[in-house]
């Protein structure tokens, strides 16, 4: 098995994948958003049927907008569970005695619709609120289907207001959906681009992990078949780093990670890879770079590594790094060449440590038959 299919194993047996939940921020903006939101169209409803005389809507709607102020503070406190619930009973009381009062043909039935499919998938706990909300919502819209539908309102309103109250109902629920729509995308981006970034950085240092940098480096062997350049690897690693956890413990060991974690990627181009092999061990890819330049870079970090004071508690560490140097050659693999790095590596420590040693040459490519 190759150094790459030994680095990129798949998923483990038994493993399972999927979004993450979406962040409580996001959706208490959005559960905020849609109480000032709710609210300010309320009191626009408010005016309305003050304005038609109808009286009883105009207190349900001053009804309406003080329980929207509530749910902009439970969303505030962070209370997302009790918020949801708040609003879509709301939504339904608010359906049914506008449906009941001024009819059906008025729209404000289509607003339960919208709630449903935003309680399913909101990650309620427990799940059987969750049941609960939807089951109320799903059985009160077909039980004002039945009862409603053809039912005179309580109070008759001029055709053109219903009409309009109708067609601004309309209007709104589709804006709404194309926003619930909208922002569900967001969210699903959002979780899948750091499910993303989960798999690729290292947690510690945050630099590429070693999938991440077994996927550029396919990416540059197709570019430099393409290009015909040059392509050079840097394999490094920390001197007596295992004397540093023994002796001031794995917090100590860590900042010296991330200190030289630090130096090393702002010590390449924007076009190279900096990543975390393994361990304290490190890999460089350099795309376009021969032996030479692979070999000055790998010179001018050593040397900022040694000159690089790390804290641990009140004492000051100083750390050193060993270099292999290798350059990928035509008909070469990247594996070999990782290899022929390691073993320049390997040289450097026994040879002292402290050090930027060039790979073995390449084996000659054999003839084509």
């Amino acid at each position: 098995m190759s150094e790459i299919q030994r680095a990129y194993p798949g998923p483990a047996p038994g493993a399972t994948t999927g979004p993450v939940p979406a962040q409580s921020d996001a959706l208490r903006l959005l559960l905020k958003g849609t109480a000032v939101v709710a609210g300010l169209t309320h009191i626009a409803f408010l005016t309305l049927f003050h304005w038609a005389g109808v009286e009883a809507m105009a207190i349900i709607n001053v009804a309406s907008v003080l329980c929207y102020v509530w749910t902009f503070w439970l969303a505030h406190t962070g209370r997302i569970g009790m918020c949801w619930v708040v609003t879509a009973l709301e939504v339904l009381a608010h359906a049914i005695l506008a449906v009941w009062v001024i009819g059906w043909d008025s729209g404000f039935h289509f607003y339960i619709l919208l709630v449903i499919p935003v309680a399913v998938i909101t990650d309620f706990r427990p799940l059987a609120l969750k049941v609960l909300v939807v089951s109320i919502l799903t059985t009160a819209y077909l039980g004002m289907d039945m009862l409603l539908l053809r039912r005179p309102p309580l109070v008759a309103l001029p055709t053109t207001v219903i009409d309009g109250l109708h067609y601004f109902n309309v209007l709104g629920t589709i804006l709404i959906l194309i926003f619930l729509a909208g922002y569900y995308h967001y969210l699903m981006s959002k979780a899948e681009a750091n499910l993303r970034e989960m798999a690729t950085t290292d947690p510690l240092t945050q630099l590429s992990n070693r999938r991440a940098v077994i996927d550029a480096i396919r990416d540059e062997e197709l570019r430099m078949q393409r290009t015909n350049t040059q392509m050079s690897f840097v394999l490094c690693d920390l001197d007596h780093f295992k004397l540093i956890n023994d002796t001031h413990g794995h917090d100590a060991g860590d900042e010296v990670l991330k200190a030289v974690s630090g130096v090393l990627s702002q010590g390449v181009r924007e076009v190279d890879h900096v990543a975390r092999w393994g361990g304290e061990e490190f890999l460089l890819v350099l795309p376009g770079a021969g032996t030479q330049e692979a070999q000055l870079v790998a010179e001018r970090l050593r040397q900022r590594i040694e000159a690089l004071r790390v804290r641990a508690g009140s004492e000051e560490l100083q750390v050193s790094m060993t270099f292999g140097v290798s350059a990928c050659h035509p008909g070469e693999t990247s594996e070999n060449t990782i290899s022929r790095a390691d073993q320049a590596l390997y040289a450097g420590k026994h040879a002292g440590r402290n050090r930027v040693v060039l790979g073995p040459l390449a084996p000659e490519p054999l003839p084509q038959a």
